[in-house]
């Protein structure tokens, strides 16, 4: 019963195809620099005016808009999208934070200054401390505002992430599309302009300072937009593969499932002016099964995970972020899960048939004995034995010795015939953007402010997330609260001008 041939080892951009469906060739190809001064004054169509200009329609420039406009702002924000679409439309919705009113509600004792002490053990002295600070103090604002301000609707329970002992983790009751509606709607309400379809293509720049963007419309046209203040909000460039080679190497030709328009023009337009960039090649992302997209139901916390040596190298109902981690800087970015004839027999049909599917692309394996699935695929058949009868003898114990795995999960795999399945990483961010202080002004090699210049979410993560996720939560809550501030610090200074 074993496997042709053709099951055996995929390289990494193999993988990646199979698990997108070819989604990587959406990414486009490219670069994006600034647009010479010359030929861009001398083809733009039309001048536009505002107090604030907003970046990216995702959560940190709507966010950013509607505290703009908040505070008595005119503000534009422009896409270049026909819709609202940076990654926090697409995300869970789960927003980490400390000392929230729902925290209060539950019982749970927390503070800023707990909160803290967590980022920063995660981080070490790798993190620039007074954003850690800025982040402990504001993520359960940014929440409370969210949940009581605006309404959003959230689950009645906290949750626990990361390796965190506290119940931080609030989740959007059906996605975070619940909170990018009502920041939208609050923005709509203090009369933000929305122009969609209106990709930026350089900064303007005068003695330094920025003034604005050029941007191109559907139809050609070059639309210069002047403001007294810009702020950056377009994510990050997870689906550039060229920015991935030359900043996050070790994730080259991982799939990924971020927003399409996540192709960093945002970012380079501010290293061409002379921006810093701060973070050191890390991503967030969710283990990835290449027959289901998005978080896969096959990927069972009862299975026995191997690596291509055929060992069992964590607990495969451990934190998923730390599990990305081990996985991606592994030197194929794959994994596989074991599995017996009772696990496939007590999966739905839904999952059945992408099982099966699996089975037939050759990604999955099915053998008579595991060692047999196993060598289909192109490992050590006597070493996945190995791990199974010893993960077999802890299951019947009761006690996983090796990586503490709860009880409940560890279930003796044991009945024939026997799967073996390819599973690998998927990318959900990119850590290294913009160097920016607590007021969100983008910085330049030298450490000073650029003037007029403000970021917000992704594109400036690595100032937050140099190279390691802290928990789940954390990137979500990231874009709304810098979007939120970037907002009010914009026109505060805006009303200066």
């Amino acid at each position: 019963m074993r496997q042709s041939e053709s099951a055996r080892s995929l390289t990494r951009r193999q993988f990646a195809t199979l698990v997108g469906g070819g989604m990587l060739a959406l990414a486009g190809g490219g670069l994006f620099g600034c647009t010479p001064k010359s030929e861009a004054s001398a083809n733009v169509s039309k001048t536009v005016s505002c107090d604030v200009l907003v970046v990216g329609g995702g959560g940190a420039g709507v966010s950013a808009a509607a505290m703009a406009a908040c505070a008595g702002a005119s503000t534009i924000l422009i896409e270049k999208e026909a819709w609202l679409a940076g990654s926090s439309s697409l995300a869970l919705g789960t927003l980490y934070g400390a000392n929230t009113q729902m925290q209060k509600e539950k019982g749970v004792d927390d503070s800023a200054e707990d909160f803290l002490a967590y980022l920063l053990r995660r981080g070490g002295d790798k993190l620039d401390r007074d954003i850690q600070v800025m982040c402990s103090e504001e993520f359960g604002k940014t929440i409370d505002w969210l949940r009581e301000d605006l309404h959003v609707p959230f689950k009645d329970t906290l949750s626990l992430k990361g390796t965190d002992t506290v119940a931080r983790a609030h989740n959007c009751k059906n996605s975070a599309y619940d909170a990018l509606s009502a920041v939208t709607a609050l923005a709509r309400e203090n009369g933000v302009q929305f122009h969609f379809g209106m990709p930026a293509e350089s900064l303007v720049v005068d003695n330094g300072a920025v003034t604005g963007v050029l941007a191109r419309s559907g139809a050609g046209e070059l639309v210069q937009y002047s403001a007294k203040k810009t702020i950056m909000a377009t994510g990050g460039f997870c689906r550039n593969p060229e920015m991935i080679d030359k900043y996050m190497p070790d994730y080259s030709g991982v799939y990924t499932e971020v927003g399409v328009g996540l192709t960093g023009e945002g970012l380079q337009m501010g290293l061409d002016i002379g921006a810093d960039y701060v973070g050191h090649g890390g991503t967030n992302g969710i283990l990835a099964c290449p027959v289901e997209p998005g978080q896969s139901k096959l990927i069972s916390t009862k299975a026995m995970w191997v690596n291509s040596a055929g060992e069992r190298f964590a607990n495969e109902g451990g934190q998923t972020h730390d599990i990305y981690y081990q996985v991606a800087h592994f030197h194929d970015q794959k994994f596989f899960a074991v599995y017996d004839q009772a696990m496939y027999d007590a999966l739905s049909s839904g999952l059945k048939a992408n099982f099966d599917r699996g089975l037939k692309s050759g990604v999955f394996a099915k053998g008579d004995t595991a060692a047999e699935a196993a060598e289909a695929l192109g490992i050590s058949g006597q070493a996945l034995q190995a791990s199974l009868d010893a993960y077999n003898e802890m299951a019947r114990a009761g006690e996983d010795t090796q990586f503490k795995k709860k009880a409940a999960n560890l279930v003796p795999i044991e009945k024939a015939p026997f799967y073996v399945l390819t599973m690998g990483v998927c990318t959900h961010g990119s850590f290294g953007g913009y160097h920016v202080n607590t007021d969100l002004q983008v910085l330049d090699t030298s450490g000073n402010p650029i003037p007029n210049y403000y970021s917000a979410g992704e594109v400036c993560c690595g100032s937050f997330i140099y190279d390691d996720y802290p928990s789940g939560g954390c990137g979500l809550n990231w874009s709304y609260t810098s979007g939120r501030l970037a907002g009010q610090k914009a026109a505060a200074a805006a009303a200066q001008a």
